[in-house]
């Protein structure tokens, strides 16, 4: 008989967004039933009792750790951890994902306290040493697919009690219920990737300009020279977008708008080839990509001996670049 499981997703909230969405897609893609407290209404009663109420309801328990420790109760132990404690004393199989590389996440998604560091690194360890399921993950996209195998292997090797479907449950009217309740998450899921991440309204963007500094030679002084452009950050977007669609390394983004900006200047120029983007304002444009969500650290594996840095758009950063690039169709007179 055909089973459905409700699986409660356990991670800090705020530094894992892309990454929650990421395993709430695996699980759909897998008819399962995600869990998470983001996707409650608020309640009046007590936050632990609720947390506690929908943990006992789930069939396995997926624990996702990045950088940050997490927010803590009264006596300095994090929900997380508190929730990882009690689907172990609960007996619900655990699956764990801890971030591969700690050192690669960004500062902003990081504890910066000492003592958060550290109950964080204990955590880690304890969840290792539990001897439950643990693997590794780099990037949303990596997340996604790992989680995908191990619930299907773990569901093949340790079924639960779960749900049937309407036409063989004994109550069809509650299955129908938790069917339009997936076919709600999914589309909050889908809508999620076109919103701006939490916070990038604090960062100038959009039709905001920015004074791109670009050195060019000047064959008549036979000198090297700086002049800055004055262009938008959705024209600087505009231009880079497009090669960030599958990956593209740092070198590359930076010769796409040495290429491209130039065309912005007020000031004609002979040979705009010799135009350079400057590392300064280079960096400054990647920075600010990545504060508004347009942009992300690239999760494709590379040989090596490619010590290149490499970047592709997020979700919101695709539908941003279509609605910049993409020819709309015309309106009929």
């Amino acid at each position: 008989m055909e089973k459905r499981y409700q699986i409660f997703v356990s991670s800090t909230f705020a530094d894992l967004q892309e990454e929650r969405q990421a395993v709430m897609l695996a699980l759909l893609s897998l008819d399962h039933f995600p869990a998470g407290m983001e996707l409650f209404p608020a309640s009046d009663d007590d936050q632990w009792s609720l947390i506690k109420g929908v943990i006992d309801d789930s069939d396995y328990y997926v624990l996702v750790i990045g950088g940050r420790y997490g927010s803590r109760d009264q006596t300095g132990v994090s929900y997380t951890e508190k929730e990882f404690s009690y689907a172990l004393e609960k007996g619900i199989p655990v699956l764990a994902f801890i971030h591969e590389n700690p050192d690669d996440i960004p500062s902003g998604k990081t504890d910066k306290n000492d003592a958060l560091r550290d109950q964080l690194k204990k955590f880690i360890d304890r969840v290792k040493s539990s001897g439950r399921h643990v693997k590794f993950w780099n990037g949303a996209d990596d997340l996604k697919a790992k989680v995908i195998l191990a619930i299907a292997a773990e569901t093949k090797r340790n079924p639960r009690e779960g749900w049937i479907r309407a036409s063989l449950a004994s109550d069809p009217a509650l299955v129908e219920t938790l069917r339009q309740q997936v076919e709600q998450l999914r589309t909050e899921l889908s809508s999620q990737k076109v919103a701006p991440p939490e916070g990038a309204d604090n960062y100038e963007g959009g039709e905001k300009t920015f004074n791109v500094h670009m050195s060019y030679w000047d064959g008549t002084a036979r000198e090297t020279k700086i002049t800055r452009v004055e262009v938008t950050w959705d024209h600087i977007f505009f231009e880079v977008g497009p090669i960030l669609m599958e990956e593209a390394s740092e070198r590359q983004m930076q010769n796409r708008l040495s290429e491209e900006l130039w065309r912005y200047s007020s000031k004609k120029f002979d040979k705009p080839s010799q135009f350079k983007l400057m590392n300064e304002s280079f960096d400054t444009i990647k920075v600010q990509l990545v504060a508004l969500g347009l942009i992300r650290k690239g999760a494709k594996r590379h040989v090596p001996s490619d010590t290149n840095r490499y970047w592709s758009l997020t979700p919101f950063g695709e539908n941003k670049l279509m609605t910049l690039r993409a020819i709309k169709k015309q309106k009929s007179q």
